[in-house]
Order: C-alpha cells, then sequence, then structure tokens
C-alpha cells in the first residue's frame, strides 16, 4: 500500500459464534462474511455475522463461494435473496464479493463466462460493481483478459509482505494476507485482510 491501510476479516460458518463488538476493539473494522458455497449450501451463520457486524460498528460485505459448475444466475439471486431476507444493505456497506478459487472441472473458458454472467447480474440488481476476490496463482490461467478492473481486486496472498496482483489489474484495493489470524471475539482462526486506503475511503 502506498499510504493508509484498514484492517479486517473474512468469515463464514467455521468460525464459529462471534463477537463482533470484541473483534471491533481488536481492530477490525470491515468484515466480509460467507452467504453460501454456491446454489447447494447456505451459510449458517450468515444472518448472525450480517447484523452483528452493522450492530458493532464495522463496515460489513458479504461474498459467494463461486461454483462454476452452477447456473451463475441462480448463485447470484440466491446470494442478494439471502442479504434481503437478513436485513439488506445500508449506506457504507461493502458490494457482494464473488470467490473465485476453483474450477470444479469445468474449462477456464467457460468459467470465465459464468463468473462474468455472475457479474453483470450482480450489477445489474444491486445498482453496484460487485468485487472479486482471487489469487494471481488463480488467475493466471485465464491470460490476463481485459474488462475486469473495473471490478474491485481481492487479492489473495498469504505470508508475504506484498501481494502478488492478477494480471487483469494494476492494484488491488483489498489483499487477504493470512489464513490463520487471531483476533479477540472470534474463536477459530480467521482470514485476515488489509483495505488498501484510509477508513473514510
Amino acid at each position: 500500500a502506498a499510504g493508509a491501510t484498514v484492517r479486517g476479516v473474512d468469515v463464514s460458518y467455521y468460525q464459529g459464534n462471534i463477537d463482533w463488538k470484541a473483534a471491533h476493539a481488536d481492530g477490525i473494522d470491515f468484515a466480509v462474511a460467507r452467504v453460501s458455497d454456491g446454489t447447494g449450501f447456505k451459510d449458517p451463520k450468515f444472518t448472525k455475522n450480517w447484523n452483528g457486524m452493522r450492530d458493532a460498528g464495522v463496515i460489513r460485505g458479504a461474498y459467494q463461494f463461486f461454483r462454476p459448475k452452477q447456473d451463475p444466475i441462480a448463485q447470484a439471486d440466491l446470494a442478494i435473496a439471502m442479504i434481503n431476507d437478513a436485513g439488506g444493505t445500508g449506506d457504507g456497506d461493502l458490494p457482494l464479493m464473488l470467490d473465485l478459487e476453483v474450477n470444479d472441472g469445468v474449462s477456464a473458458k467457460t468459467l470465465l463466462a459464468r463468473a462474468k454472467a455472475w457479474l453483470d447480474h450482480v450489477e445489474q440488481a444491486t445498482g453496484r460493481t460487485p468485487m472479486i476476490y482471487t489469487g494471481a496463482y488463480f488467475w493466471q490461467q485465464f491470460g490476463g483478459p481485459d474488462g475486469y478492473e473495473k471490478y474491485p481486486l481481492v487479492t489473495a496472498n498469504w505470508q508475504t509482505k506484498c501481494p502478488a496482483v492478477p494480471d487483469s489489474w494494476s492494484n488491488w484495493t483489498f489483499w487477504q494476507d493470512a489464513d490463520n489470524g487471531h483476533v479477540a471475539g472470534i474463536p477459530a482462526l480467521v482470514d485476515t485482510d488489509v483495505f488498501n486506503g484510509s477508513l473514510d475511503d
């Protein structure tokens, strides 16, 4: 990062029952909670996390683990519906994030086409540009296609001082810098994240 950064986490039901006020007091200013793994598994802690983050003053976001074999529109609709069922979005919430890290046996071309369908659908449905979570190690199979820099990048690159940025972007917006973080109020190890900017940004 060129300047200020903000600390956060991303979570799912694997982290158990989180005390978001304690996490916030421990320096966590934003968090991204999983809504589902494709269409087949709704995260049972999502609603609790979604409302707990807000109540604790933590800037909140949501992500969906993308399953390339499944219908991308059905996945997007499920994510949007689960957020709405949990109370919907408000001012200051982060845009929905697409978690791209598995092929599930489909070709790179098919995966990218289905991911783009998800991205377009979410943008149209929510009026906001979604974010993409991926890593250079995974994205390299696509050959650095154009048109993706409009989507804020959440790059995964653990235990390093400066993250690798996939070819389609020139910089990172968020960086998942570890998968084994210790944070007060979170009972299990947790993915830790950094935002490339200030809290106001």
